[in-house]
C-alpha cells in the first residue's frame, strides 16, 4: 500500500528551502553593504546570527518531522496490521457459519481483509464478500473523482476497485483510460479488466482501442478478462491496429477462444511478420488446421524469418499429414537450430516412426542429430 503523508513532507521541504533562500540574500545583501562600509559590524553579526538561527531552525524541524513520521507510521502499521487480522479472523467466521459480520462503517484495515477475501473467493462466496463490500461502502470510486486526489492514492483505487470486482464501479475507472499519464492507464486497464461485466466488456474494449497501451498491457488486460475475453478479442481484430491485431491473436490462443479461431486465418498473410507468428501460435495452441491457407504456411516454413519458420514449424502437423511429412523432413535441413528443434518435436508429435527414420538416415548430420535428440527425449519420457 502507498503511504501518506508525501504533501506535507513537501510542503515542509518547500518551507525549509524558502527560509534557506531568505537568510542567504539578506547575508548577501548584508555582507555586500559592509564590504563598501556602508553597514556597521555590529549589524552585520546580527544579520549573520538570524540567518543561522533560521538555518538550524529548519533544520530542526525537518529532521523532528521525519523522525516523529516514521515513528508514527511505525506504531500505525502495528495497529494497522492487528486491525487487519482481527476482522479477517470475524469476516471469515462470518463466512463459513452463515452468521453476520461486524456491522459497518469498517477502518481500512477491515475493507483490505475483505479485499482479500474476494481476491481469494469465487462463486456464491465470492458475491457474499462482494455484498459485504458494498454495504461498507469503500472510499476508491470517491477518490478516483476527486480532482486533487495524488497519484500514489489513484493508483491504490484503482488496484482496490481491481480487487473488489464490483462491476458498478467501472464507470469510475473509464476515464482513466485517456488520462495522460501510461502508469495510471495501464492500472486502468487492469482494474477495468477485472471489473467489467456484460456490456460493461465491450465499452471496455472501446476504451482500450484508444488508450494507446501496449501490446503486452492490451494482452494482459485481455487474459484477465478470462471468459469475457472474446467479444473484446473480436473487436480488436476488426477495428484494431498491430498492437491491438497481436494482443488479440495471443489472447485467443492463450485463453483457447475456439469461436474466433476462422477469424485468425487472414492474419497468416499480414504484413506485420510479428502478427503473422501470433497468429500461427494461436491456430497452433487451438489445434485449429489452417485450410485454405496450407501454401502460406509452407511458404513461412521455407522462406520467413527465423521465428516464422520456427511457429510454422510447429503449426505444420495440422496440414495434411503428408504434406506435413515433406514439410517437416525438408525442415530438419535448416540452418536455424530453433527451426530443427522445432520441426523434430512437431515430427515427434505427428509420427514416431519418421522421426526415428530421419535420426537414422537423414542427409542432414544436424538434421540427423537433432531428430536422435528429440526421439531420446520422447523416450526417456514415455
Amino acid at each position: 500500500m502507498w503511504r501518506k503523508g508525501e504533501r506535507l513532507y513537501a510542503l515542509l521541504v518547500f518551507l525549509v528551502v524558502a527560509l534557506e533562500a531568505y537568510a542567504l540574500t539578506a547575508l548577501i545583501l548584508v555582507l555586500s553593504a559592509r564590504l563598501f562600509q556602508e553597514l556597521a559590524a555590529s549589524h552585520v553579526q546580527v544579520v549573520l546570527f538570524q540567518a543561522l538561527g533560521l538555518t538550524g531552525l529548519g533544520i530542526l524541524f525537518l529532521g523532528a518531522y521525519i523522525l516523529l513520521y516514521h515513528a508514527y507510521t511505525a506504531l500505525k502499521e502495528v495497529r494497522d496490521r492487528a486491525l487487519y487480522q482481527r476482522y479477517l479472523s470475524a469476516f471469515t467466521e462470518a463466512l463459513f457459519s452463515e452468521t453476520e459480520p461486524p456491522p459497518p462503517p469498517w477502518p481500512e484495515p477491515a475493507l483490505e481483509a475483505l479485499l482479500h477475501l474476494r481476491e481469494t473467493l469465487k462463486g456464491e462466496m465470492g458475491e457474499k464478500v462482494a455484498g459485504w463490500l458494498r454495504r461498507g461502502r469503500p472510499p476508491w470510486a470517491f477518490r478516483l473523482r476527486r480532482r486533487w486526489t495524488s497519484r500514489p492514492e489513484r493508483l491504490e483505487a484503482l488496484e482496490a476497485l481491481g480487487l473488489a470486482r464490483l462491476p458498478e464501479t467501472l464507470e469510475a475507472i473509464l476515464p482513466f483510460l485517456e488520462h495522460p499519464d501510461p502508469v495510471l492507464r495501464l492500472a486502468a486497464a487492469r482494474a477495468g479488466a477485472r471489473v467489467a461485466q456484460g456490456e460493461g466488456v465491450l465499452r471496455l474494449g472501446e476504451a482500450l482501442l484508444g488508450a494507446g497501451l501496449s501490446r503486452g498491457a492490451l494482452l494482459e488486460a485481455l487474459l484477465l478478462l478470462e471468459d469475457r475475453a472474446e467479444p473484446v478479442a473480436a473487436l480488436f481484430l476488426e477495428q484494431g491496429g498491430r498492437e491491438e491485431v497481436w494482443a488479440a491473436l495471443e489472447a485467443i490462443g492463450r485463453l483457447h477462444l475456439h469461436a474466433l479461431a476462422e477469424r485468425v486465418l487472414p492474419f497468416l498473410e499480414a504484413g506485420d511478420p510479428e502478427v503473422r507468428a501470433a497468429a500461427l501460435r494461436a491456430l497452433a495452441r487451438l489445434g485449429y488446421p489452417p485450410v485454405g491457407y496450407e501454401d502460406v504456411v509452407l511458404a513461412l516454413l521455407r522462406g520467413g524469418e527465423e521465428f516464422l519458420r520456427v511457429q510454422a514449424a510447429r503449426l505444420a502437423p495440422l496440414l495434411p499429414q503428408n504434406l506435413a511429412r515433406r514439410a517437416l523432413w525438408e525442415a530438419l535441413k535448416d540452418p536455424s537450430f530453433y527451426v530443427r528443434r522445432a520441426a523434430a518435436e512437431a515430427l515427434a508429435a505427428l509420427d514416431q516412426e519418421l522421426l526415428r527414420k530421419a535420426a537414422e538416415a537423414h542427409p542432414d548430420p544436424y538434421g540427423r542429430a537433432m531428430a536422435g535428440q528429440v526421439l531420446l527425449e520422447v523416450v526417456w519420457i514415455s
